[in-house]
């Protein structure tokens, strides 16, 4: 089946909240730090309030005048170190201390776009620059992010059994030791970050925005402003890319509600690329190494990692998502012995946040290059070595020593399956080719496994609402927000298919907190999982009740009901047949069914698979060409293709860019030297092949749907297996690896130097 939303959203009928904002909304920008450390000593905005149009200037004084200052603490950090645990709050406006390039000093408020940007250069900002910036918090003899603190160790973590790894490691016939390197990237999201504020005449707050989670960000509003639940509205319209950047209240949102409550305006601001860059929450961040262990018959016996996770200068409940996804670093496989050391550390940088797989492509890059580099020392092949220590299905379910419980999946299956797709075996004839016309090829591959429907540890009820009115027609509206999974196709659907009736007449709403008392969001690839199953719990309890209803109309008992196809009638009678509009009609409510389904899930599941990528490199140049990809995957029951494929192809090619060239660059002043798409490498669709994907499905127990998610399983695979294939490349001729991104200068200067 087609995607129902994609002609609107290709035809520019999409509704986004630039779309709807009202004339009358007054136009805001952000007066920005120019230095990422420093002490701000003083601010003048008297010349700026005096230009034409401009209504308003405000700065973190104003607001403390009304007793708002800070974000929410959302972060919980420890230290299993024994060390001195800080929690520094984010001001919403800065006026002080800046820690990070672009923090947002003073809003201004204009009747243009060009007033405000005229008022927002005619402020004056003294500040006292300082020479100390911290670029990668990794000791504790850098210069601290945060002076009350001892060190610039915001969390530190032990995780797993390290006496158990040493033990193993002492005994271990081949001990592989890879460093870890990944790089600092950005969601850079079709759709910039966009807010707007308005004031209803009773006083209620009603928020638009570009979110990925509007009932989380309404908690969050309430929370910051001490405001009731009837007290605010989040509508999130269409939303053009998210990833997880999406998914929190930003200092620039608090600071826009809090002004339009003050004046008692609509106000909207939109972040443009070169703001967003600086000001959107950054992702990955992270090195270290990581060690595995062999016995004389290549199993494994231990695996360990040691990561520095560079969180920026401050600290949130988002620092985290490598913690909480960690348990990926057993891969598929069978390791009796496993620890990690995780130091979060702060420096002079935008924070990170989770994107598009959140600590899951890491993981799986660590120990996919563990294994690689084992495969070459032994002389293993890298898919028998794969194979030789995978997890068998007549093991599962499968408790790991690092966190996760695998409850289905069969591993070496889909590894064969992927070998057979990608011609493998015969890629040393695809080699000889490409040395004939000078380049070098390498095929690379990557096992995955992550978990879905978390945050892992957590078991979150999702709800969905599904409403017959008595005119017959239905809405379903899930507590899930579609940023571009295509919910809008699946979700009626589903319904459909256990109403035995047409999608056609089920409309889709989405993104209204006033809708719904609750709802998850989009995030951690659950949203067929947990939405789609209480999208079917609603199904269900709308057929209860309407057996219940035709009884009573019908004078029969409950259990003489029968439906189908959109009809109650008594059994083995047809000519007391009642349609559904009939059914709302005798409910006795005034606008007619109104059902709430939900679904709490009893374990999380995991999404796993192989990709295989092959490439070719010009050697004179450099320059990476992905020449084949292939990847099968198993996610659950595969109920959609045309959504799943779309899902896994767009996660694979955020994955290969990361692994190519995305990378935020500051110099050694706090300055972003990739700031724009002049130096931020984006892929273009000509990047890339005609990728092959394939599922190989193994229902899982934990939903009714029997899906596992597919949202993030893309990425996931991808960034591992686009570095295997070019250090495989570059290994054929005698070269060194590379650290992430490898661009193409940095894959011809590896090539000079071992020429």
């Amino acid at each position: 089946m087609a995607r129902i939303e994609d002609h609107r959203l290709i035809t520019g009928k999409g509704k986004f909240t630039a779309n709807i904002r009202p004339t009358e909304a007054l136009f805001v920008k952000f007066l920005r730090s120019p230095i990422s450390c420093g002490v701000i000593l003083s601010i003048d905005t008297s010349k700026a309030k005096s230009l034409p149009g401009v209504v308003n200037i405000f700065t973190a004084q104003d607001m403390a005048a009304d007793g708002i200052t800070h974000m929410l603490d959302t972060a919980k950090p420890v230290r299993d170190d024994g060390g001195t645990v800080i929690n520094p709050r984010r001001p919403i406006l800065n006026s002080s201390d800046i820690r990070h390039l672009g923090e947002p000093i003073a809003i201004i408020i204009a009747q243009t776009s060009e007033q405000a940007n005229n008022a927002l250069e005619a402020i004056f900002v003294d500040y006292s620059d300082s020479d100390s910036a911290l670029l990668s918090g990794d000791n504790t003899d850098s210069p601290l992010v945060w002076p009350e603190a001892q060190d610039n160790y915001a969390s530190y973590h032990y995780v797993g059994d390290a006496t158990k790894v040493q033990e193993a490691e002492a005994n271990t016939a081949h001990l592989i030791t890879v460093p870890i390197h990944i790089s600092r990237i950005t969601a850079v999201a079709m759709e910039p970050r966009i807010s707007l504020c308005d004031i209803d005449p009773e006083g209620k707050l009603i928020f638009t925005t570009s979110t990925q989670n509007p009932f989380a960000l309404r908690a969050e509003i309430m929370k910051t402003f001490s405001l009731e639940t009837t007290n605010i509205q989040v509508i999130a319209p269409d939303v053009g890319g998210s990833f997880g950047m999406k998914g929190t209240l930003y200092r620039e949102d608090a600071a826009i509600i809090w002004a339009s409550r003050k004046i008692g305006r609509a106000l909207c601001w939109s972040a443009s690329r070169s703001e967003a860059f600086i000001s959107d929450e950054h992702a990955r961040a992270m090195f270290g190494q990581a060690r595995l262990g062999l016995d004389s018959e290549g199993k494994f016996t231990s695996f360990s990692v040691y990561l520095d996770i560079d969180i920026g200068a401050y600290v949130s409940k988002r620092s985290f998502s490598m913690l909480n996804n960690l348990g990926g670093i057993a891969g598929q496989y069978i390791i009796p012995a496993m620890s990690a050391e995780l130091r979060f550390s702060f420096s002079n940088t935008m924070p990170i946040s989770p994107y598009r797989g959140a600590g899951r492509p890491e993981a799986t890059f660590m120990i996919e290059s563990a294994i690689d580099e084992a495969a070459r020392i032994t002389g293993i092949g890298r898919a028998e070595l794969r194979a030789r220590n995978f997890i068998k299905p007549d093991m599962l379910p499968y408790q790991t020593a690092l966190m996760f419980n695998y409850d289905s999946g069969d591993f070496p299956a889909i590894l064969e399956e992927a070998l057979q797709l990608s011609d493998y075996h015969n890629f040393e004839k695809r080699r000889a080719v490409s040395e004939k016309n000078g380049r070098i090829r390498g095929i690379g591959m990557a096992t995955h496994i992550e978990v879905a429907g978390g945050p892992f540890g957590m078991l979150i009820k999702e709800v969905a609402r599904l409403r017959v009115s008595k005119q017959g027609a239905m809405t379903i509206a899930p507590g899930s927000m579609s940023v571009g999974q295509g919910l809008e196709t699946s979700f009626p659907d589903i319904v459909a298919g256990e109403l035995n009736i047409s999608a056609d007449r089920i409309k889709y709403i989405q993104g209204d907190t006033d809708y719904l008392p609750s709802g998850r969001g989009s995030g951690g690839s659950a949203a067929t999982i947990t939405g789609g199953s209480a999208v079917i719990n609603a199904a269900e309890i709308l057929i209860e009740t309407g057996n219940q209803i035709a009884a009573d109309v019908l004078k029969c008992d409950i259990s003489d009901i029968q439906y189908n196809n959109g009809n109650f009638y008594q059994m083995n009678d047809p000519d007391t047949a009642l349609d559904w509009s009939e059914i709302a009609q005798y409910s006795n409510q005034p606008d007619g069914l109104d059902i709430m389904g939900q679904f709490t899930p009893s374990a999380p599941t995991y999404p796993n698979g192989c990709h295989i990528c092959e490439v070719e490199i010009d050697t004179s140049t450099g320059k990476c060409f992905v020449q084949d990809y292939v990847a099968v995957e198993d996610v659950g029951t595969a109920l959609y293709p045309v959504l799943i494929e779309g899902q896994i192809l767009g996660g694979i090619v955020q994955g290969i860019s990361q692994a190519l060239g995305e990378s935020l660059v500051y110099d050694e002043t706090g300055q972003l030297s990739t700031g724009s798409f002049m130096d931020y490498q984006m892929p273009i669709a000509s990047d890339f092949p005609k990728f092959r994907i394939k599922t190989h499905p193994v229902k899982t127990k934990i939903n009714p749907l029997g899906a596992k998610g597919v949202g993030e399983s893309g990425t996931v695979g991808a960034l591992a297996a686009t570095l295997s294939a070019i250090q495989h490349a570059l290994v054929s001729v005698g070269a060194d690896a590379i650290k992430m991104p490898a661009t193409p200068h940095r894959i011809w200067q590896t090539l000079k130097q071992n020429a």
